[in-house]
C-alpha cells in the first residue's frame, strides 16, 4: 500500500471512529422538546384523557402557555382561575423500546394530573417547581400516544403560597407556564433530582471544598439508578472544561449496580488556578458525567458549574472568594404583559440583563422558585440571587400545608443547588407568623439538602427571638417598635447585633412617591427617586434597618424591579423601576447610578453612566427649571442647555448629603438650578480622572410624528424553535426621534414574515389595536419553527409608520414529533371567561360620605385624626400611647345609607386586631366584625347598613403602635 493509501486510511479510520463515538454519545441521552404542537381546552372535560375524545375543535397551543390571555393591566383578582386541559400527540422510534421515556415539566400552575394514552400517571400540587415522570410503561412503541394533563388554576389553601388571590400581592396566573421536555435514556442513567427523593441526593449535585486562586476542588455527587432487571458494571467518566472547552481535570470510577438498584459515587476534581466566579466576572465550567459500560457511554449529563465560596459576617456582610461585596439588588416578579407568567426562557434571560445593566448585582427571586433559564442567565451574566419559598402572609395550620410546604423547600434546593448565582435561600414565609416547629423543620431540611457551610438561610423578621438559632442571614435587626409608634422613626439604639444583615425589601409603602406610572410627567416621575435617596441614607420605614447609612449593613433590595398585577387591588402596584412592561423610569437609572464605575461587563455595559432625569419639557416643573436631576456615577458631573453650562459638580461635594450611600459604593443625587426654563438641549457630561468619559442628550419634545418599532437592543438572538418570545416597543416620537411622553396614540400592529403577534385582534385585551401609554406601546412577537426574517410594521393616524426586521435563528435542537391527529381548529377566545366589572372597582368609585368630625383615644403631634380622612393612603394617624385598645370614631353629618368601608392601617406588614361597630344615634351600638389582618388587607368590606357612627376599635398591634392610614365610608 502506497504512502498516500495508508495515510488515508487511517485518516478514514479515524474519522469512523470520532463519528461513532460521537454518534455513541450524541444517542446516549436524548432531550425532545415539547413546547409545541398542543391543544387546549378552556374549562373542565369529562375524561378529557381519553384516546377517542374528538379535540378537533380544541385551541393550537404552545408552551409557555397562560389559559387565558389577559390585559396589561388585570388587576383585582380578574383573572382566569378554572380548568384547562391539555392534549399532546406522539409517537416515538422503535429504536427508542427498552430505553427509560420520562417526560420533565418546569412549571404546572396550580396542580395538574398527568395521564398517558388514558392511564393516569401522576399528579402534582405547585405551580413553581416542576415535576419529572417515567412514562416508560405507558408508551405504545408501534402507535401513536396521548399525552393528556388536566390543569387547574383554583385556589387551593393546602398548597404553599396558599392565600387567596383576591387578597394576595400578586397573582398565580396558570397553564403550563414553563417549558415541557422529553428525556430518552438508557435504564442505566442518572438519576433525576426531582423524581429521585433523595436528601442531598439524586442527579448532580456539585460542591467545593476548597477554593483558593492557586487551586481548588469540585466534589461531584453523582446518583445512578439501574432500571434493567440485571446487574451492570461500568465507569463514571466526569470530565470538566473551561470557557475554551479545555479540559482541566477528569476522573474515571468504576461502579458495580445491581438491578433495581441505585448508588451515589463520588469524585474530586482538583483545578489548578481556577478562574472563580463572581458578579463582575461570572467565569462558568463545564462538567459532563458519562456513565460508561463496556466502553460505550449509555447515558450522560452536563452541567455548568461556578467555583466559588461565599460567607456572610455579622459586622461586614456578605464575601465572594473572600472579597467583600456589598449587594445592590431588587425583588423580582416573574410576571409579563398579557401572557401572565408564561414567558420563554429568552425573557427570563433579559430581564437579568436589563437587571445588570441597571446597576444590580443581586435580585431576590420574591417569592418564590423562579424559571429555571432564570437562574441560569444569574449563573452567565453574573447576579446574585435569594431564592425563597413560596409564601405571602399566610399560614394554613392544616398539616397537610406543613408537608407540603417541607417539601417544596427540598424540591427548591435539590432543583437549584449547583447554580453559583445562588447564595442565600429564604426559608421563612414571607412576612408570616407559624409555629416554630415549622421554622426549625425547614431549616434542619435545608441544612441536610445541602449540607456544609456554603447553606445560608435568611428570616423575613427578627420579631421573634426563640427563632434566632434557626436563620443564618436576619433581614430586620431591631430590637424594638419605634419609641413613638411612628414606622418612620428610625433611632441607631433599635438596631442590633446578632445575624448578618440585609434589607429584604425598601422603596415602597412611604415616600414622597413610592408609585408612578410610565404616562405620569417628569416631575412625578423623579419624586420617586427623591424619596428614594432618602431612604437609603436612613429616612425609610424603621425595619428597614437604614439602608446605606447602617455601618453593619450587608445589602438591599428594592421593592421593586418591574411593575406587576396583584389579585388584592385593582390597579397596577406601580413601584417598579421599569413598568409592565420592562421599559424604564427615571428609577431605573438612579439605581444604575450605584453601580461601580470602575466595572465593566463586555457585551452588557460599560461601567461609568450619567443620566438626566428630565424630558425639558415645561416651564411648570422643578425637574426642567430649578431642580433638574442627573444621575451619575462618576467623579464629575457637568450639565448644559442649548450648549451653555449650567454648572458643574463633583462626587467629593455631595459628601455631605450622601455620604452614607457614597460610602457604600452608591452615588448621589446631583441637582442642577438652570434659574428658568428653555426649551432644546439638555446634554450632561460624565467625566473621571478629568475626561469625559460618557454624555446623555434629552430633547424637548415636540409633536407627534412618527412611531418608532424597537425591539430591544440584548445580546439575545430570537430561536425558530415555534415558542420564543420577542418583546417589541412601538414608541411615539417627535420629528427628531424624542419620545413624546404624553402620546396615547392608538396604534396598530402588522407582522409578517416568520413570527406571529401574541393576542392580535383580540380587543378583550388590547394588544392590536392598542393605546399606547406615556408614549410606548408593547407587543410580544412568537417565533415560528422556520429561521428567517420577521418584519413588524406599526401606523398611527395622522403619524408616519414605523417598521423594523429582525432575523431569527434555527433551533439546534431535537423535537419531540407530532402524532397523527385531526387539525386542531379552535379560536383563541373559544370558552372565554370574563369576570363581571370587580365590586371593589366599583365601590371605589362611588362618591364617599361627608365626614363631620373624628374622634380618637389618643394622638400624638404630626400624625393627627385628620390624616384619617384626607384621602392619603401615605399619611397617619399614630395613637399617642403604646396602650390598647384604641378607638377611633367617625361622625357622619347625617344617617347616610353606606355601602361599604375601606380601612388602611400604618404598616403593611404589621398585623392589626380589631372590630368595627356602627350606629345611628351614638348610643345604640352594632357589631358588624371582629377580624385580624395585615395592612395589606385594605380592600372594601361590605356594610349595607344605615349609620351615622363608625366605630374602629383597635385591640392588639403585633408590632408598636395603633395606626391608621385612612378610613373611607362610601355611599
Amino acid at each position: 500500500m502506497s504512502g498516500f493509501n495508508k495515510m488515508n486510511s487511517i485518516w478514514v479510520l479515524l474519522l469512523v471512529l470520532i463519528s461513532t463515538a460521537c454518534a455513541r454519545k450524541e444517542n446516549a441521552r436524548i432531550t425532545l422538546d415539547m413546547n409545541t404542537d398542543w391543544a387546549f381546552y378552556r374549562g373542565d372535560v369529562a375524561h378529557g384523557e381519553d384516546v377517542g375524545l374528538d379535540d378537533s375543535r380544541w385551541i393550537p397551543a404552545t408552551i409557555p402557555h397562560i389559559m387565558q390571555l389577559e390585559k396589561k393591566h388585570c388587576g383585582g383578582d380578574v383573572i382566569y382561575d378554572g380548568i384547562g386541559w391539555y392534549r399532546r400527540y406522539f409517537k416515538l422510534p422503535e429504536n427508542y423500546a427498552g430505553k427509560r421515556i420520562a417526560v420533565s415539566f418546569e412549571g404546572v400552575m396550580n396542580a395538574c394530573e398527568l395521564f398517558v394514552n388514558g392511564h393516569k400517571v401522576t399528579e402534582h400540587k405547585g405551580g413553581y417547581v416542576g415535576f419529572t415522570s417515567d412514562i416508560s410503561d405507558y408508551v405504545n412503541w408501534n402507535d401513536d400516544n396521548l399525552l393528556a394533563l388536566r390543569v387547574s388554576a383554583a385556589y387551593d389553601s393546602l398548597t404553599p403560597p396558599g392565600k387567596p388571590q383576591d387578597r394576595l400581592d400578586f397573582y398565580y396566573y396558570s397553564g403550563i407556564y414553563r417549558d415541557v421536555k422529553m428525556v430518552v435514556t438508557d435504564k442505566l442513567h442518572i438519576s433525576d433530582e426531582l423524581e429521585a427523593d433523595e436528601v442531598a441526593g439524586g442527579g448532580l449535585f456539585i460542591t467545593y471544598p476548597k477554593v483558593k486562586k492557586e487551586e481548588a476542588l469540585v466534589a461531584v455527587r453523582t446518583s445512578l439508578k439501574n432500571g434493567h432487571g440485571e446487574c451492570r458494571n461500568g465507569v463514571l467518566q466526569s470530565v470538566l472544561r473551561d470557557e475554551e472547552g479545555m479540559v482541566v481535570a477528569e476522573q474515571e470510577n468504576p461502579f458495580s449496580l445491581e438491578g433495581g438498584d441505585d448508588c451515589c459515587l463520588e469524585q474530586t476534581l482538583t483545578v489548578s488556578k481556577p478562574l472563580l466566579w463572581h458578579p463582575y466576572h461570572p467565569h462558568l465550567y463545564e462538567l459532563e458525567c458519562q456513565v460508561k459500560v463496556d466502553g460505550k457511554t449509555v447515558d450522560s449529563r452536563t452541567e455548568t458549574i461556578g467555583i466559588r465560596t461565599i460567607r456572610y459576617d455579622r459586622d461586614k456582610g456578605f464575601f465572594i472568594n473572600g472579597e467583600h461585596l456589598y449587594l445592590v439588588g431588587a425583588n423580582r416578579h416573574q410576571s409579563f404583559p398579557y401572557v401572565g407568567d408564561a414567558a420563554s426562557n429568552s425573557m427570563q434571560e433579559r430581564d437579568v440583563i436589563d437587571m445588570k445593566r441597571g446597576g444590580y448585582n443581586a435580585v431576590r427571586a420574591a417569592h418564590y422558585p423562579q424559571d429555571p433559564a432564570f437562574l441560569a442567565a444569574c449563573d452567565r451574566y453574573g447576579l446574585l440571587v435569594v431564592e425563597c419559598i413560596p409564601g405571602w402572609q399566610y399560614f394554613n395550620e392544616d398539616p397537610v400545608f406543613t408537608e407540603r410546604l417541607c417539601q417544596v423547600a427540598r424540591q427548591m434546593i435539590r432543583r437549584d443547588r449547583n447554580h453559583p448565582s445562588i447564595v442565600l435561600w429564604e426559608t421563612a414565609l414571607n412576612e408570616t407568623h407559624y409555629p416554630l416547629e415549622v421554622v426549625k423543620a425547614i431549616y434542619r431540611i435545608a441544612h441536610e439538602e445541602y449540607p456544609g457551610n456554603q447553606m445560608y438561610t435568611s428570616a423575613d423578621y427578627f420579631s421573634h427571638e426563640e427563632t434566632e438559632p434557626y436563620y443564618d442571614v436576619f433581614y430586620k435587626q431591631v430590637g424594638r417598635f419605634p419609641k413613638d409608634g411612628n414606622v418612620m422613626s428610625n433611632y441607631l439604639d433599635d438596631q442590633i447585633a446578632v445575624k448578618p444583615l440585609l434589607t429584604r425589601e425598601w422603596g415602597d409603602g412611604v415616600g414622597e412617591k413610592p408609585r408612578v406610572r410610565l404616562d405620569e410627567n417628569e416631575e412625578e416621575q423623579m419624586k420617586q427617586c427623591r424619596g428614594r435617596f432618602q431612604q437609603l441614607i436612613g429616612k425609610g420605614y424603621f425595619d428597614w434597618c437604614m439602608l446605606d447609612a447602617n455601618p453593619r449593613m450587608g445589602g438591599h433590595f428594592l421593592w421593586s424591579y418591574n411593575d406587576y398585577n396583584r389579585g388584592a387591588e385593582e390597579y397596577t402596584m406601580f413601584c417598579g423601576v421599569v413598568d409592565v412592561n420592562r421599559y424604564p423610569k427615571f428609577s431605573y437609572y438612579m439605581m444604575q447610578s450605584m453601580r461601580p464605575k470602575e466595572v465593566s461587563q463586555p457585551g452588557l455595559y460599560e461601567g461609568p453612566m450619567v443620566h438626566i432625569a428630565s424630558f425639558n419639557s415645561s416651564e411648570k416643573y422643578i425637574s426642567s427649571t430649578t431642580d433638574i436631576p442627573v444621575f451619575s456615577n462618576c467623579d464629575e458631573v457637568r450639565l448644559y442647555r442649548n450648549g451653555k453650562l449650567i454648572g458643574q459638580q463633583t462626587r467629593e461635594a455631595q459628601k455631605d448629603t450622601y455620604g452614607a450611600i457614597i460610602e457604600k459604593g452608591g452615588s448621589p443625587l446631583y441637582l442642577f438650578n438652570a434659574g428658568g426654563y428653555e426649551s432644546g438641549e439638555l446634554k450632561a457630561e460624565g467625566v473621571v480622572d478629568g475626561k469625559v468619559v460618557t454624555t446623555h442628550t434629552v430633547r424637548t419634545p415636540g409633536a407627534p410624528h412618527h412611531v418608532e418599532v424597537v425591539v430591544p437592543d440584548h445580546p439575545v438572538i430570537p430561536v425558530a424553535d415555534g415558542s420564543d418570545m420577542i418583546p417589541v416597543y412601538f414608541i411615539i416620537c417627535d420629528e427628531n426621534g424624542t419620545r413624546v411622553n404624553t402620546s396615547d396614540a392608538e396604534i396598530r400592529i402588522t407582522v409578517t414574515g416568520e413570527g406571529t403577534l401574541i393576542g392580535d385582534g383580540i380587543r378583550r385585551i388590547g394588544i392590536n389595536p392598542q393605546r399606547v401609554e406615556g408614549g410606548v406601546g408593547f407587543a410580544f412577537v412568537r417565533t415560528t419553527k422556520k429561521a428567517g426574517r420577521i418584519t413588524l410594521t406599526a401606523t398611527s393616524e395622522g403619524l408616519q409608520s414605523g417598521k423594523t426586521e429582525i432575523t431569527t435563528r434555527r433551533f439546534e435542537g431535537e423535537y419531540l414529533p407530532d402524532g397523527y391527529h385531526r387539525p386542531f381548529t379552535g379560536n383563541e377566545e373559544d370558552g372565554v371567561v370574563v369576570k363581571p366589572t370587580r365590586w371593589d372597582k366599583q365601590i371605589l368609585e362611588r362618591p364617599v360620605a361627608e365626614i363631620e368630625s373624628v374622634k380618637v383615644s389618643s394622638t400624638q403631634d404630626g400624625y393627627p385624626e385628620s390624616n384619617l380622612t384626607d384621602s392619603d393612603d401615605f399619611s397617619w394617624w399614630i395613637a399617642g400611647e403604646d396602650t390598647f385598645p384604641q378607638v377611633i370614631t367617625l361622625t357622619l353629618t347625617e344617617p347616610t345609607d353606606i355601602i361599604a368601608s375601606r380601612i388602611r392601617f400604618q404598616k403593611d406588614s404589621s398585623s392589626y386586631k380589631h372590630r368595627v361597630e356602627v350606629s345611628e344615634d351614638g348610643a345604640s351600638w352594632e357589631l358588624l366584625y371582629e377580624r385580624e389582618c395585615t395592612g395589606w388587607d385594605f380592600k372594601p368590606v361590605r356594610l349595607g347598613k344605615k349609620l351615622r357612627y363608625f366605630r374602629l376599635t383597635i385591640e392588639d398591634v403585633s408590632e408598636g403602635r395603633a395606626g391608621l392610614a385612612e378610613i373611607t365610608l362610601f355611599k
